[in-house]
């Protein structure tokens, strides 16, 4: 009977939701039809009133170019690798065709892309809404998240903590790391090696191993197949965990047992783990009418909302400790030591961030929220854990494909230690102390190490590339004047429309043969001794490379990654050998940094394994 009444009103409620679903749908596809018949008007009539007919354009192949314009080209290869092949064809100022045939410029020009990214225009520049809010989604309102002024206020507030004198306070807790990443890698090492020779059993299954790996044959026995991805995914999560915070996640031990650890590996999974659909859809979540989507049910947001809800309970918790304890340690001081950082020289990059927000000369206006702060935490996790560790498998790779190098540097390496070693005895017993986890006192003084990470940086930076939207008008200048596409004269500036998407090809311009030379696309470490006139005339950023961008918006934590490479990569030069696997190779993949899987073994997900040979100290 209950039944009988009440079927009246579920009938009504499933019509209603039934309806709702209806609307939704022919929202979504209306706008895709007016996509659609645009892409037809900008490849047919849209053309002819082009403004940017002068500029050379890529020849479209893509029979589906009205939908994806050149963007299946672009991600069928490896990260900037056609849009290289291009500039090589057509210069380094050419158009080409983004989603629904939407045209874009890529400027491979120094000039141009200082100007866009300088203090006078970069928050005139942001990057796109959609991206904006999917990072804030997921990071929370942090300094990678966010832009305009409470870019710039965070920023002011945030930039002292990795002042240069206080990123070499953190030397030997990256030494620390760095060495017990040997411990462990020895460790797998030997287990494999003991495996393989029938010293332990043979089914014995060792931590970050595949089938694949297991199972290839070694010409060796005193080597083995180990994910260094894996093993330095861990090793530079542990280190951004304490340098960052003093949080002792030991995940190259436990991996993601400890929650905040877990929590954050789930939220880099959302935002790097994004394929082209999942892509698609954020874009269109953001578009009028459509915000919405983001809202729909999934397992993937429910995960994400969990994970965020973790990481602000473990965030909010470590700010205010770390808050109470400034309180308290300077309780007894006045306002000049209180506002004086040196003092008491705080133990973590967010324990500076606090005393700094708390500084007695800020107005209320220009303070992070806790919001902000805990923000600040995620983006520390994301742009100094997974970066970092995907610039030193690169770094591992190319040495690995370069065994003369790797031998030159692990030479430099060994010698530098040795000429240490025999002044031991002129130290005193305090100075001696540092070499229980260090190898050298001063990794970065290094010429060849430095010039490796350097060349790294240069050729396969973690992030190949970014975008950025014009909020007005405006004429970007260029470094020469290029030919016209109908051959008819030159242009040297363009004009970027209000609206309109700014392509950043980092990796692009750091392969251009006009700037680099011939030898744009060979790893030669070497040429940082001697850098072509080039480089010098394009006026470069500092490090003459755009891989951490430059002006307001650049990386602020660039000095700490690059000791960071450093660091690591001489530890594990001094006791292993690296090789390529005979027949592996790699797919690059962009997915916000460059990744890579081994062709044929897709379904073991995102790796660098290498042959590893244990080396005699």
């Amino acid at each position: 009977m209950d039944f009988m009444n009440s079927y009246p009103l579920l009938l009504t409620a499933g019509k209603v939701v039934a309806g709702i679903v209806g609307i939704a749908a022919a929202l979504v596809a209306l706008f895709l039809l007016n996509q659609v018949f645009g892409a037809f008007y900008r490849m047919t009539i849209g053309e002819w009133f082009n403004n940017w007919k002068f500029i050379p354009k890529v020849k479209t192949s893509d029979p589906l170019a009205f939908i994806f314009g050149d963007f299946r080209a672009i991600k069928s290869v490896a990260p900037g690798e056609q849009h290289v092949e291009w500039m090589n064809k057509l210069g380094p100022v050419y158009r080409y065709r983004h989603m629904f045939f939407v045209q874009r410029v890529l400027l491979a020009d120094p000039k141009a892309l200082v100007h866009v990214l300088s203090p006078a225009k970069a928050y005139q520049y942001p990057k796109p809404e959609y991206t904006s809010a999917f990072l804030t989604a997921a990071l929370g309102q942090g300094l990678v998240s966010i832009e305009g002024e409470a870019h710039r206020r965070q920023r002011k507030i945030i930039a002292p903590a990795f002042a240069p004198g206080v990123v070499k306070d953190f030397y030997p807790v990256i030494h620390k790391h760095a060495h017990l990443l040997v411990k462990k890698m020895h460790h797998v090492a030997d287990q494999e090696i003991a495996r393989r020779a029938g010293k332990i059993p043979e089914d014995t299954q060792i931590t970050g191993m595949t089938e694949p790996d297991r199972k290839f044959p070694l010409k060796d026995s005193n080597s083995a197949i180990i994910d260094t991805l894996f093993w330095l995914s861990r090793s530079t999560l542990d280190i951004i965990g304490e340098v960052g915070f003093s949080a002792d996640f030991d995940s190259l031990e436990r991996g993601k047992d400890h929650p905040l650890a877990a929590a954050m590996n789930t939220l880099i999974g959302a935002i790097l783990d994004l394929d082209l659909m999942q892509a698609i859809f954020l874009i269109l979540a953001e578009k009028p009418g459509l915000q919405w989507l983001r809202h729909l049910p999934s397992k993937r947001n429910e995960q994400l909302q969990y994970s965020q809800r973790v990481v602000r309970e473990h965030a909010k918790a470590i700010v205010d400790r770390m808050r109470q304890e400034i309180l308290d340690e300077n309780a007894h001081m006045g306002k000049e030591g209180f506002d004086d950082s040196d003092v008491l020289k705080p133990k973590s990059l967010i324990s500076r961030m606090v005393r700094a927000n708390m500084a007695t000369g800020l107005k209320p206006s220009e303070r992070m929220s806790n919001e902000e702060l805990m923000g600040q935490m995620t983006t520390l996790i994301i742009a100094g854990h997974e970066t970092t560790a995907t610039q030193n498998t690169w770094a591992l790779w190319l040495l690995a494909m370069h065994p003369e190098v790797q031998d030159r540097l692990r030479m430099e390496l060994r010698d530098a230690v040795a000429k240490e070693k025999s002044e031991m005895d002129l130290l005193s017993e305090e100075e001696q102390a540092i070499y229980e986890y260090q190898p050298l006192r001063d990794v970065a003084a290094l010429p060849l190490l430095d010039n490796v990470v350097k060349e790294t940086v240069r050729m396969l930076p973690s992030v190949p590339s970014t975008v950025r939207v014009a909020m007005k008008d405006d004429v970007v200048p260029l470094s020469r004047s290029y030919k016209r596409a109908d051959g008819k004269g030159t242009f040297n500036s363009i004009v970027i429309p209000k609206g309109h998407e700014l392509f950043i090809p980092l990796n692009v311009i750091q392969m251009s043969k006009d700037i680099w030379g011939e030898d744009a696309d060979k790893f030669n470490p070497d040429r940082w001794d001697n850098l072509p006139s080039s480089v010098a005339g394009a006026k470069m950023p500092p490090g003459h490379t755009f891989a951490f961008l430059t002006g307001p918006r650049s990386c602020v934590g660039k000095q700490l990654a690059v000791m960071e490479t450093q660091v690591i990569l001489a530890h594990l030069l001094l006791n292993f050998k690296f090789e390529v696997v005979p027949g592996w190779d790699l797919v690059q993949r962009q997915q916000v940094v460059r990744r890579a899987f081994v062709d044929g073994q897709k379904a073991e997900g995102i790796r660098m394994p290498l042959i590893v040979t244990p080396l005699t100290p």
